[in-house]
């Protein structure tokens, strides 16, 4: 095992595949580092999409970005994954890093980048054919990509901290969140965020918009909607059903931008995404509508600020993907199995009290 004293004052390589969520649930591991390591310079290697996560993160000097696999589900897959690896190897060893760590759940390819790194330490979860100089097995059972970065870390003999998921924003965004929410003052805010990768994880949206009415008539809540451009259509059918007009925020935030308004809200009802996660870092009190997936999965535990809602039995990620696609593409939006993993069977009644319960409500409210 390296000592501290060993990496520090060197240069240090954090290579985190993601997206939003599991690049945030890395933010832990890189503070963590950064207080073992004080003196070395600390570097993070992430997809494009996902760079705005780390921008502003005191823990990291330098964060690299590259561009995500585009061929995954084709027969082109492997032949674009090893000229992208080969052309990251190349990159990582030109940078003549001390040491590189691989973290969470990363595939065989991008577990190869610590391989062909040149790195005198190499660190990882691993069962021992990666490559490594430093590797541990996963954690036992369901773990989170926090989880895993914590064995990580063992592995070079660094206690992860155990302390919250951060976010950083600029100036420039939180007032980008005060003009979307002009004319707010005093009111309950609610956000609704429908959207996520994978269309078979997505609530319908006559359901969220039943939801925003009755919070509407009953609480007086104005409805923010939130999601990406490609989320349009979700919103408009949100907004088709609420009894006053939202503020549409779909496809009008960056990364930033989202967060600093999910800062200001008092509660988000999301699916599985980027927001539930954003809501439990910068403290906004959430209902997260789930299918089958386990939620320790995604580090989500139920509790004063977060509640979970999931109908049936819980399966093994991917299990009930009929054409074969969870675990392949890095997202589906099919409209055909929209709500297909069982979100169809989430009452919005039961949505909405338990959003009132959250928000410490005692008004119950009818839904029609």
């Amino acid at each position: 095992m390296s000592t501290l004293a060993s990496l520090d004052r060197r240069r240090m390589l954090v290579v985190i595949y993601g997206h939003v969520a599991d690049t945030m649930a890395a933010v832990p591991g890189l503070r963590s580092l950064r207080r073992a390591y004080p003196l070395a310079r600390i570097e993070a290697l992430v997809i494009e999409a996902s760079g705005p996560v780390l921008r502003g993160c005191p823990y990291v000097d330098e964060v690299l970005t590259w561009k995500d696999f585009r061929l995954k589900g084709t027969r082109f897959a492997r032949l674009e994954k090893s000229a992208s690896v080969g052309a990251l190897g190349w990159r990582i060893r030109q940078r003549g890093y001390d040491a590189v760590l691989i973290f969470h759940r990363s595939f065989r390819a991008i577990r190869r980048l610590a391989a062909v790194s040149g790195a005198s330490v190499r660190a990882g979860v691993s069962d021992g054919r990666d490559g490594y100089t430093h590797s541990l097995p996963p954690p036992d059972g369901v773990h989170s990509s926090r989880d895993e970065n914590r064995r990580v870390l063992e592995a070079i003999g660094v206690k992860e901290d155990g302390g919250p998921l951060e976010l950083w924003t600029t100036e420039q965004e939180q007032a980008a969140a005060d003009r979307l929410l002009a004319g707010s003052t005093g009111r309950l805010l609610v956000g609704l965020h429908p959207g996520s990768d994978w269309s078979c994880q997505q609530w319908l949206p006559e359901s969220f918009g039943a939801v925003g009415r009755a919070l509407q008539t009953g609480l007086g809540a104005r409805i923010v909607i939130t999601g990406s451009a490609s989320e349009l259509s979700l919103q408009e059918g949100i907004a088709a059903g609420l009894a006053e007009a939202a503020v549409r925020a779909a496809g009008a935030t960056s990364l930033g931008e989202l967060v600093a308004l999910i800062r200001r809200l008092d509660l988000v009802i999301c699916v599985n995404s980027a927001p539930a996660a954003i809501a439990r870092a910068v403290g906004t009190r959430a209902i997260v509508l789930m299918g089958p997936e386990d939620p320790r999965l995604t580090g989500l535990e139920p509790g004063s600020m977060l509640g979970i809602m999931q109908p049936g039995r819980r399966l093994a990620p991917g299990s009930w993907c009929e054409f074969g696609r969870w675990g392949v593409l890095s997202g589906c939006e099919s409209p055909m199995c929209r709500a297909i993993s069982g979100l169809d069977q989430l009452e919005p009644a039961d949505v909405t009290v338990a959003a009132m319960k959250l928000l410490g409500s005692k008004q119950l409210v009818g839904v029609s």
